[in-house]
């Protein structure tokens, strides 16, 4: 079993507002989210990409404009990877593009209760899972709140990594990803050894969790990609184990 107990599903808010900073502190820590607030889009990018959030709120009030919320939500580090929700007025709303597609906005000044639902629904849509969660496909469970495995029931021992690559895997069914980038994700910049590792790591996680199924699936010439249910995410049920 798990001992380690890392921030999962951190929240970043980029705003300069009292307000919404509050509202949206008090939102993530009800659930349990771990938080953090900048005041400026560059310190924010630069924290996208340091803390790794799995939920970024963006406060147009900040002065973002149409132009440069688009190159936003393509940035690599954020397409595809890191649910959005936007915060602004009806008049700043506006503004926005159709074209422009986020996990949902919130209408300032924001209600923390509001915020709440809007933010467990992001994050649901974006990762397939929600605090208090299991992941479960066939007889596999990967229980996000505790940061256990089991399979049919059974306890399965992961160390950190192995748990941490499944977890990423996992709550990104059915995208591919390659050596590096999970080299990336996973183990982080600073990590400087070879992309075998991330090999012997699914190896290790495969002869400990694919008893009767497989769940990870070797992309041929790319790399690696969690088997989803036929509808982009791993199929999801609540409560526990």
């Amino acid at each position: 079993m798990l001992v380690y107990n890392p921030a999962m599903q951190r929240i970043l808010l980029v705003s300069d507002d009292p307000q919404v900073i509050t509202a949206a502190n008090m939102a993530a820590r009800a659930n349990g989210h771990p938080f953090r607030s900048e005041r400026n889009l560059e310190a924010g990018l630069l924290a996208v990409r340091e803390w790794r959030p799995a939920l970024l709120g963006l406060d147009l009030g900040i002065g973002i404009t149409p132009g440069g919320l688009a190159a936003v939500l393509r940035d690599s580090e954020i397409a595809d990877r890191v649910g959005v929700v936007l915060f602004a007025t009806r008049e700043q709303l506006t503004l926005v593009g159709a074209g422009v597609k986020v996990d949902d906005f919130m209408l300032t000044p924001a209600d923390p209760e509001e915020l709440q639902v809007r933010m467990s629904r992001a994050l649901w849509v974006r990762t397939g899972a929600d605090e208090g969660n299991v992941l479960r496909r066939g007889g596999l469970a990967i229980d996000l709140e505790r940061y256990t495995v089991s399979v049919d029931g059974d306890a399965v021992d992961l160390t950190y990594k192995e748990y941490e690559l499944l977890r990423f895997l996992a709550t990104n069914a059915g995208k591919p990803f390659t050596r590096e980038a999970l080299l990336n994700r996973v183990w982080g910049y600073d990590y400087y050894g070879g992309s075998r590792t991330v090999d012997v790591h699914i190896r290790r996680i495969r002869a400990k969790i694919e008893r009767h199924e497989p769940f990870i699936e070797t992309v041929r010439n790319v790399g690696y990609r969690f088997l989803d249910d036929g509808a982009g995410r791993p199929n999801m049920s609540l409560g526990e184990q």
